[in-house]
């Protein structure tokens, strides 16, 4: 297998790499099964996804459907192959990028003197990164007034598996992928309705070194990204950091922004944000500890409706005290909020159904 970013540029670079392996194979049957080996049924539906989507998801490049798709259209001649044999640029690092990392391969190697250049340039390519892959823009170095909040990497509740509880730490919820080393966070933002926003981690990279004791830890931050519901992919030829003496590793959420925006607009945690001082006056420690803590939490939900959605997908997994104790008073005083807000933003239509 081999590292995809799924682009229109990139499909273009791999067609014309793969019509050298294989000349004998017609233009439009080539295109069918890149289509087939990136998960697309044809390569209409992979072109109508290259134009429309603004994000760039990483995929893997396996031989087995490109095989099959070509047997499929008349070729039963073609044979397994290693894709990394063919496309060992498969992450289509612009020559831009390339041009910044010679840069600071030059700068880097003395760098006394140097490092305000060369933070520069890293913060240039981090820029680029994330222009390429669609994640947002790169951790600010100085506030927004009209910052609120900002959100570590948080659980994708559309993507996570069931058990995500068991890895976190409730009394430092932040994630930790094993092995990170010289990390960099993008995020984006969502709105308030007065003018002000919140912020939220879309990725991360870290660059490790290759020979570094952290290496052997990527297993690991492999299967807690999947647990959590990120995208996990290896990028070596994108590290900035000492470059070619690090790897990139790549986690992002699998939730794209446009969905993200769409839960975030009628959210409970939305209102708790925008409702915040009015919600916390005359109320008592255990409110007013729940109100806080709902809010300053990545890993609320931000899709859900019910209390006991709430319950099942929530408290059950990050704190099944509340879960099994419903009647307990931090339980209780969060059931009080949650109604609430359900109360205060029911429709018309809804208040009368009695849904």
């Amino acid at each position: 297998m081999a590292n995809f970013a799924l682009s229109s540029t990139s499909v273009f670079s791999l067609k014309k790499a793969l019509r050298d392996r294989f000349p004998s194979v017609k233009s439009a049957h080539l295109s069918e099964a890149i289509a087939a080996t990136t998960g697309f049924r044809t390569h209409a539906a992979l072109l109508a996804y290259t134009q429309e989507t603004t994000s760039v998801p990483i995929v893997f490049l396996d031989d087995k459907p490109f095989v099959q798709r070509l047997h499929e259209l008349g070729y039963p001649s073609i044979q397994p192959f290693s894709f990394s044999s063919v496309w060992l640029g498969g992450t289509g690092v612009p020559d831009e990028f390339k041009d910044l990392i010679a840069r600071l391969l030059t700068l880097e190697e003395r760098p006394e003197g140097r490092y305000p250049a060369i933070h520069a340039l890293r913060r240039k390519c981090a820029t680029l990164f994330a222009k390429t892959f669609g994640v947002g823009f790169v951790e600010p170095n100085e506030e927004d007034k009209r910052l609120v909040k900002r959100f570590g990497a948080g659980i994708d509740h559309l993507a996570c598996k069931p058990g995500w509880g068991g890895a976190v730490n409730t009394n430092n919820s932040s994630l930790y992928f094993p092995g990170s080393d010289h990390q960099v966070r993008f995020y984006e933002r969502l709105p308030l309705s007065n003018g002000k926003y919140v912020e939220y981690s879309t990725a991360l990279v870290s660059m490790p070194y290759t020979g570094s004791f952290r290496i052997p830890e990527l297993p690991k931050a492999q299967a807690l990204a999947e647990r959590v519901g990120w995208q996990y992919a290896e990028l070596a030829d994108w590290s900035w950091y000492a470059a070619h003496a690090t790897t990139l590793i790549f986690f992002r959420r699998t939730s794209t922004h446009e969905e993200m925006l769409r839960t975030w607009s009628t959210s409970f945690k939305r209102w708790l944000i925008e409702n915040k001082s009015r919600l916390l006056k005359g109320v008592s420690s255990d409110r007013r500890h729940v109100i806080e803590d709902a809010i300053a939490c990545e890993h609320l939900p931000l899709d859900v409706q019910s209390w006991d959605d709430l319950r099942e997908r929530y408290f059950k997994e990050f704190a099944p005290s509340m879960y099994h104790f419903e009647e307990a008073p931090m339980a209780r005083a969060f059931k009080k909020v949650f109604e609430k807000w359900q109360n205060e933003t029911a429709t018309p239509k809804t208040m009368a159904t009695g849904a």
